[in-house]
């Protein structure tokens, strides 16, 4: 078993990549060149492990590097110059470990794999490099990072929709007498709105990546925490996901301006719901959007023949009140003297 590290903003996609994350089922979020978009003139600096076993791919791992002398600063840190962190995560995914390995990996070798990159990305990455963030470990796959020496503790944690029902009519009767009732309020609403356009579909020519990832810089600005820092997207994100048909985009409109918009990484039986940004409306939005985007992406899901959606992490109280189910994460820091 072999380790490689990747740095998509430099090398080329190496064989085999995208052979194993269509076979493996791996949403858009794991494309190469998608990656790779995220970050354009960004502070957080991409890094991927490819695992192969005699050449065949076995397994992949997602994560970025961060500095923390000035993790907000709009250039990318600096190995060796600069302390660094490791963050196993990846832009669009909120919904558990960014880390994939074949079904015949046993765990014993995973854990391994996972050991190796860490060692990899040490030496990669130099003596600035303080640990790895293991951001959102569901507790299955725990025992696979966690170790003596690392810190683990509860992480806001993932949703997702069982599909059980044959129309979106039959999830919202499910819901409790208000939130039903105020669903179908907040629908029609918005598919009434004389002043409002709503879009979706895949290959979209009509948005602006520009217009899009200032929507999202202005939304994730509101949700970054101290400890949970996420860069915002750029344009170069958002133009290599829409001439894609697998992302779908879901977009509210005035006749001035782009109001929100939500993405979906679809996928046969399980799609993701990915960014969404909206403007309050103070700032000129519309109320109510948040809520009609998901029942759009439950409908869409239904009618492609879906099992569940992943909503991921943040509003866990609204999305458990939509029939939403919890999952539980884990955050674990290993010190770089633990690492490996």
């Amino acid at each position: 078993m072999e380790v490689s590290l990747l740095d998509p903003c430099r090398d080329p996609e190496p064989p085999g990549w995208e052979e194993f994350r269509q076979a493996e089922g791996l949403s858009a979020i794991w494309a190469y060149d998608v990656i790779a978009a995220s970050s354009e003139d960004s502070w957080a600096r991409p890094l991927l492990a490819l695992c192969h076993d005699d050449g065949r791919v076995v397994g992949m791992v997602g994560a970025v590097y961060i500095g923390l002398r000035r993790p907000h600063s709009s250039r990318a840190p600096r190995p060796r110059r600069e302390p660094i962190v490791l963050d196993v995560r990846l832009p669009g995914h909120s919904n558990g470990p960014t880390w994939h390995f074949g079904a015949d990996v046993p765990a014993e070798t995973r854990r391994s794999l996972l050991a190796r990159f860490e060692r990899a990305a040490a030496r990669l990455l130099g003596w600035g490099l303080a640990g790895v963030l293991y951001r959102m470990v569901d507790v299955p796959q725990l025992s696979l990072v966690a170790r003596r020496g690392a810190i683990t503790r509860d992480s806001p944690g993932s949703t997702f929709l069982r599909l059980t029902w044959p129309t979106t009519e039959g999830w919202i009767s499910s819901l409790s007498k208000n939130r039903r009732k105020t669903l179908r309020r907040q629908i029609t609403a918005i598919a009434q709105a004389g002043d409002l356009e709503v879009r979706e579909g895949s290959k979209r020519d009509d948005l602006d990546p520009a217009e899009m990832a200032e929507l999202n810089r202005v939304h994730t600005a509101r949700l970054a925490a101290r400890f949970d820092p996420r860069p915002p997207l750029p344009p170069a994100y958002f133009g290599s996901l829409l001439p894609r048909d697998d992302v779908s985009v879901i977009s509210y409109h005035s006749a001035q301006r782009l109001l929100a918009f939500g993405i979906v990484y679809e996928h046969p039986t399980a799609p993701v719901s990915g960014p969404w940004a909206a403007l309050r409306p103070e700032e000129g939005g519309r109320k109510d959007l948040y809520f009609d985007v998901h029942a759009r992406i439950v409908r869409r899901a239904i009618d492609a023949g879906g099992q569940r959606v992943l909503f991921g992490r943040g509003r866990v109280e609204i999305k458990t009140s939509l029939g939403f189910e919890y999952v539980p994460l884990k955050l674990v820091a290993v010190p770089r003297w633990a690492m490996g």
